[in-house]
């Protein structure tokens, strides 16, 4: 069979298309892991290619073309790279190594010289690595010698900055919040409520979504309450009185935080006393009010309260205990009236007062006496009142002037 013939065979023929397949399939194989690039270009593009990464910080990182096989065809005019090696260099890049990165992290609050302040988000150098890649093939594909990394949006931002609205909104909330100045009078004790108590019940989320820690506030409040109580034997009892008999007293925890955490909410600054609740066979303080006169005869002192806020307070002389019937009476009282520059009469004595404001009958009440020279402490137990509460001047005065007719007033041990 001549050459001619045989070419013409359908052996022949059936030997071509197995040799054609055989090749596929080698090329094929010998393939895996290379990509042809998008565009083709003219060789120069790819003689010692090397792809600079320019970072944050001035630093710079290089890809050299022959550590993953870039090549470049002349007869097809196409680029091929091994996609597997070129992985592998990226993953060994300095911006890609978890272990000299430094994360980017938010703007956040810090509460420090009374006071909130921001505090600025760090930009970090963590790439994304796959999104990194990306544009490392495409730099390639194109030819191109540098890749700016920032430019290219590789790295992975911040979500809250400084200067967005989002922080200065939050940041005017919680200094406002940190404004509050609450002061708790009771028992003889004051207790303070401001911005470095407040802002440990304060969180702030990753939306910054401000809660007050309900809990905390209530922590705080019933802590009041233990302070309160061990002070005052858990309550305050008063017997008698012309508004009820056995009445006894303590801190309504529960409404007290709510209120302590509305006090907050606006930012408020007052004086106060805490919410009182009564025992179980009467009502809630509410039937006082938030606006009463305090005695306290062992602690030798007077708060005056008007709607809620402290108006004044101050050391007192009560009945003296070392004379029978002398002794003030306990009790929940309303003021009867007052009446200015009047003289207090009885068996043995006359005295003078500018401020008169009786709570039983005409016979026993508050006023001024210009007479003492000191108040508070023990002078009631041998050197006391004929039964009523003497006052400082300048306290007489002020309680005077802002009391009405009718005001709770509040006597205990």
């Amino acid at each position: 069979m001549t050459y001619e013939s045989f070419k013409s065979s359908k052996i022949f023929k059936s030997l071509m298309i197995f040799s054609c397949t055989l090749f596929i399939v080698c090329f094929a194989l010998t393939s895996k892991g290379t990509i042809a690039l998008a565009k083709t270009l003219d060789s120069t593009n790819f003689e010692d290619y090397t792809l600079t990464l320019e970072e944050r910080g001035d630093y710079k990182e290089k890809l050299v073309g022959s550590d993953f096989n870039l090549k470049f065809d002349e007869e097809n005019k196409v680029a091929y790279f091994n996609e597997n090696l070129l992985k592998e260099c990226v993953n060994n890049l300095n911006c890609v190594n978890q272990k000299v990165l430094i994360k980017a992290q938010n703007a956040r609050f810090e509460y420090e010289n009374n006071k909130y302040v921001i505090v600025k988000e760090v930009q970090g150098n963590e790439v994304v690595k796959d999104y990194l890649y990306e544009k490392i093939v495409n730099a390639i594909k194109n030819g191109d010698k540098t890749l700016n990394l920032e430019e290219e949006g590789c790295y992975i931002l911040p979500t809250l900055t400084s200067d967005s609205e989002s922080m200065k909104s939050t940041l005017a909330l919680l200094n406002k919040y940190a404004s509050t100045k609450i002061t708790y009078n009771f028992a003889g004790k004051t207790k303070y409520v401001d911005g470095s108590v407040i802002k440990d019940w304060i969180s702030v989320d990753g939306n910054n979504n401000v809660t007050i820690n309900e809990s905390r506030v209530k922590g705080f409040v019933d802590y009041m309450a233990y302070i309160y109580s061990t002070e005052l034997g858990k309550t305050i009892v008063v017997s008698g009185g012309s508004n009820g008999n056995n009445n006894s007293w303590s801190i309504d925890s529960a409404a007290e935080t709510k209120a302590l955490i509305n006090h907050i909410k606006y930012g408020q600054v007052l004086s106060k006393h805490p919410t009182y609740k009564q025992n179980a066979s009467g009502s809630y303080f509410s039937n006082v009010g938030n606006t009463f006169v305090e005695v306290d005869i062992t602690k030798q002192h007077i708060w005056y309260y008007k709607n809620g806020y402290l108006v004044t307070q101050g050391d007192i002389v009560t009945g003296n205990l070392s004379v029978s019937g002398c002794a003030t009476p306990t009790g929940v009282y309303s003021l009867n009236f007052k009446q200015r520059d009047t003289k207090l009469i009885g068996q043995d004595y006359e005295s003078p007062v500018s401020y008169w404001m009786p709570f039983i009958g005409n016979s026993i009440g508050l006023h001024d006496a210009s007479w003492r020279w000191q108040f508070g402490g023990e002078i009631y137990k041998t050197n006391g009142s004929h039964g009523c509460v003497n006052l400082p001047y300048n306290v007489a005065q002020t309680i005077y002037d802002n009391i009405l007719p009718g005001t709770k007033i509040l006597v205990h041990y």
